[in-house]
């Protein structure tokens, strides 16, 4: 890495800048693991790609699992919890970076667990799956995302807390970092700031 260099970091936002909410909620309500990421999958995938809002979706959760909307709403809010660390070393991250969030999320999620929070103030650039209709682990959508920064980057990062969505980086000029704590990412993170 060279001083002159131009380099692009992208966030997952899900398990990485915020604690993970949907397979939270589906483990803490279903006790089989399988059958709750099945069951995640069956009502997160449609939402990821903008078919179902995130309201919709707690409402679809809510008639064909017998619960009330009301109580997985709250109970997801419960769990919503920023990563503040990672969000203020983003901001040095900035001063010297393009910095980039790619998340799978539901129309609407954002504003309902998140509503103070400004994604300008943080990236550059935002991506998120509902508005382009294509999700993680595609890598059509780690292209778009590139893409529309409109520069040629000597390196490029994706941070994110799911193999899958890193495995499938591995023949490709984005590098991928599996996030595990914050710790381990910010030796990388302190190299370009």
């Amino acid at each position: 890495m060279s001083s002159c260099s131009k380099v692009l970091f992208l966030f997952d936002f899900y398990g990485v800048l915020s604690s993970e909410i949907a397979p939270k909620w589906f483990s803490n309500h279903i006790k089989d693991e399988e059958e709750a990421s099945i069951l995640k999958n069956k009502y997160f995938e449609p939402a990821d790609l903008g078919i179902y809002t995130f309201k919709e979706t707690i409402d679809r959760m809510a008639h064909d699992l017998g619960y009330n909307s009301i109580d997985i709403l709250e109970e997801m809010k419960s769990y919503a919890k920023l990563n503040i660390e990672l969000f203020n070393k983003i901001l040095e991250l900035k001063k010297k970076n393009k910095v980039g969030l790619l998340s799978n999320a539901a129309i609407g999620i954002f504003d309902l667990l998140f509503p103070d929070l400004d994604f300008h103030v943080y990236f550059d650039k935002a991506f998120v799956s509902c508005d382009y209709k294509i999700k993680k682990p595609d890598l059509k959508f780690y292209n778009l995302a590139i893409d529309q920064f409109h520069e040629d980057f000597d390196e490029i990062y994706f941070i994110d807390d799911n193999i899958s969505n890193i495995e499938v980086l591995k023949n490709t000029k984005i590098k991928g970092i599996l996030y595990n704590n914050n710790e381990e990412l910010f030796r990388l993170l302190n190299k370009y700031i």
